[in-house]
């Protein structure tokens, strides 16, 4: 079944019910930088038969169809790809598993981790997953911080309770640096040459969980964290003594933070208030040129440091409701040029094509 809605501005949504709860949407990295992609891959939870699926979104104004799947051992807790080839899939049940995606779009399992997360005498559910192009790190409910290496079956690196607690989210800031998230709101960023924390940061006095972590497309010193009270808080790592600005918009627990890969002054969140909110910081861009989606990954980004321009500071972002509000779960979100795509606890798929972004 399809439900298909006009929203302002012309953008379609397009509601695909799919008989499964959607733990994470991702789309397939495109071919090159200047490229676009019609393929996203979903992975569902919560259910006795969870799978991986990869989906290809036609030219014509027709809903998603399902290329592939395979199933996949617990909910999918987290998938991020390593190459445009390749990508990395969390369990609940503690394990992490590398998948070839290939030119025909089909699944296989190319290697297993199958106790990556584990407390004393059972598993640990992963949590979240970065990559980096030739590492993944993984971290989870034990609260250790995992770092393999896609081509070799013994973990790199455990650093083990990276937070005192469960760890919710991980980012890579560089090719040797990754931020963590815990449950006490704690960020913390690791320089994995290094046996200790490089620092550790407190989102909020009232210890709020931070949920997601998200880092700018080109300027990685830039960090988005989605907390668990509904506040989007931006970060910049190089003066962690408090992050630039917090905004609210989610009246719960937000589930994921995207920068668009290709216009980074617009940020997308998604929570279990069933709310999908489009973040606005474009007016205090300075463009440099007239944006097109022909490079939907242009290095400039249309503009300098807008995230840390005295407009945010101040809260002056636009947000708005890019589907109709949903009683259950918006769980992920991921965008590639003017389409974008949601998972949630509803069983459906939702794709929003010409997202508004100028």
């Amino acid at each position: 079944m399809v439900v298909v809605v006009v929203m302002a501005g012309n953008m379609e949504v397009t509601k695909k019910y799919v008989a499964r709860k959607i733990k994470t949407v991702r789309w397939k990295p495109p071919t090159t930088d200047y490229g676009r992609t019609d393929v996203f891959i979903t992975g569902s939870w919560d259910d006795l038969d969870n799978v991986v699926e990869v989906w290809q979104v036609p030219e014509t104004e027709e809903d998603p169809s399902r290329l592939h799947q395979l199933p996949h051992l617990g909910s999918v807790n987290d998938m991020q790809y390593i190459t445009r080839d390749m990508f990395a899939a969390g369990s609940s049940n503690g394990g992490v598993k590398l998948y070839q995606h290939d030119s025909s779009n089909h699944l296989e399992e190319k290697m297993s981790w199958d106790r990556a997360h584990t407390f004393v005498g059972s598993s640990a559910p992963c949590t979240a997953l970065a990559t980096n192009g030739d590492q993944i790190a993984s971290v989870g409910e034990d609260g250790n911080l995992v770092i393999l290496n896609p081509n070799q079956k013994i973990p790199i690196r455990t650093i083990e309770s990276v937070g005192g607690c469960s760890v919710y989210a991980v980012v890579y800031v560089r090719a040797s640096e990754v931020v963590t998230a815990n449950m006490q709101g704690h960020l913390k960023l690791w320089d994995l040459r290094s046996a200790q924390s490089a620092r550790a940061t407190l989102l909020s006095p009232d210890q709020i969980a931070v949920c997601d972590l998200a880092s700018h497309p080109t300027q990685q010193h830039l960090v988005a964290a989605g907390g668990e009270d509904g506040a989007l808080a931006i970060w910049d790592m190089r003066n962690t003594s408090q992050p630039f600005t917090i905004i609210s918009a989610h009246s719960g627990p937000i589930s994921e933070v995207r920068f668009h890969p290709g216009a980074p002054e617009h940020v997308f969140t998604c929570g279990l208030d069933g709310q999908l909110i489009h973040w606005d910081a474009s007016a205090s861009a300075r463009p440099t040129h007239i944006p097109s989606f022909k490079n939907t990954r242009d290095p400039s980004g249309g503009s300098i440091n807008v995230w840390l321009s005295s407009d945010v500071a101040r809260g002056a972002i636009e947000t708005v409701s890019v589907i109709p509000y949903s009683p259950l779960p918006i769980n992920s979100v991921d965008v590639e040029g003017s389409t974008l795509i949601a998972g949630s606890d509803n069983e459906a798929i939702y794709m929003v094509r010409q997202v508004l972004l100028y």
